[in-house]
């Protein structure tokens, strides 16, 4: 009797245990969902507080250019600039150049750059004809299978969906733009292939900036106000300030409006614009300020531009200089060119008048035609 008891009691001590055992889990599980839950929903907390804090410009402990929040915990981000120069296709040699002497000082600055190309075209045939499985021409397939082996070789060409014709340029410095945007580069860079950005100087007048604002940039080496010349005015009269072509930078916020919200009112320039892309690129800047209330500051600094062409002695320019004086050109209309030969530039017979003619797909004088 008395073992029927001890083994009664054991049991009860056992039974006793193994329910505090299972209570204690329930409480422990309860206490770290508790904890994940809260943990869960102060993250959340912290990635929405985040996201919606203001942007600010600072500099990195290394002096180059971020873009961070308030947030103490932020990661500086450093400023991501591209430069694209603009270059014609057969303008291989000038690429050449670009890559000798400009690379190595956006390499410097761990910047992307690449050359904007338009789609090689050398053709005088009509181009509203309506011609199913027209070829190319010959010239057209050369100059499109060397821009391949270049664009394999250096991976840094752009090609633009559009016709390389001067009169196509406004869409060759939309689509640049657009391409830049969509990378997400902070800050773009357009530049003629006689000339390399000085890097130095653009981030030390967007540092000033920043440290002041945070309105946007539209920023060159020369500030046209837009009435200068007759040229420079709209097919409806509309004059706008802009920068020469010859270097132009753009905050992507600016670029993105240009290129985003205004990309019909940009592709459609023909009620206001030229075909000069510098001066449409002051309307379109000149637009999206008025349209979306956008500040806008205006940078004019030559320090940026940087001659590739090599440096001559002064005697030696200034024969140079004589000898381009004294040479006799022809009018081809708006221009004038060595020869009649010279005048078309692959836009065929719209680039030949004045003192020449279109006679069989070919420019010529008209001394010669009589």
């Amino acid at each position: 009797m008395a073992e029927l008891q001890l083994l009664q009691k054991r049991n009860i001590i056992i039974l006793l245990t193994l329910l505090l055992c299972i209570f204690s889990i329930i409480l422990s599980r309860d206490s770290i969902t508790n904890n994940v839950t809260q943990t869960h929903v102060e993250q959340r907390n912290m990635s929405i507080t985040t996201m919606n804090a203001p942007m600010k410009q600072v500099r990195a402990i290394d002096g180059e250019d971020a873009f961070a929040t308030n947030s103490t915990n932020s990661t500086l981000s450093p400023l991501k600039i591209f430069v694209f120069t603009l270059t014609k296709p057969s303008g291989n040699e000038a690429r050449k150049i670009q890559r000798e002497v400009c690379r190595p000082l956006y390499d410097r600055h761990g910047i992307k750059h690449m050359f904007a190309v338009g789609k090689p075209s050398y053709d005088s045939r009509p181009p509203d004809a309506h011609i199913q499985g027209q070829l190319a021409t010959q010239e057209e397939i050369r100059v499109s299978q060397e821009l391949l082996r270049e664009s394999e070789q250096y991976e840094d060409i752009l090609v633009t969906p559009n016709r390389d014709y001067y009169r196509d340029i406004n869409e060759k410095l939309l689509s640049s733009l657009r391409y830049a945007v969509d990378q997400g580069f902070d800050f773009i860079l357009k530049t003629d292939d006689e000339y390399c950005v000085d890097i130095d100087v653009v981030k030390e007048l967007i540092r000033e900036r920043q440290g002041n604002s945070q309105d946007d940039i539209y920023m060159g080496i020369y500030r046209f106000n837009g009435d200068e010349d007759e040229m420079m005015k709209g097919s409806d009269g509309t004059i706008a300030p802009f920068m020469s072509g010859w270097i132009i930078g753009l905050t992507r916020n600016l670029a993105s409006t240009i290129v985003g919200e205004g990309w019909v009112h940009s592709m459609l320039v023909a009620p206001y614009g030229t075909s000069s892309d510098d001066a449409n690129l002051g309307k379109w800047v000149d637009w999206a300020t008025r349209k979306y209330n956008m500040t806008v500051q205006h940078l004019v600094d030559q320090r940026m531009k940087i001659d590739v062409i090599p440096i001559q002695e002064p005697e030696a320019k200034e024969n140079v200089t004589m000898a381009m004086e004294e040479t006799e050109k022809v009018s081809c209309g708006n221009h004038d060119a060595p020869t009649c030969a010279d005048c078309p530039q692959g836009n065929g017979e719209d680039w030949c008048h004045g003192d020449c003619v279109w006679l069989d797909g070919e420019c010529l004088s008209t001394n010669e035609r009589m």
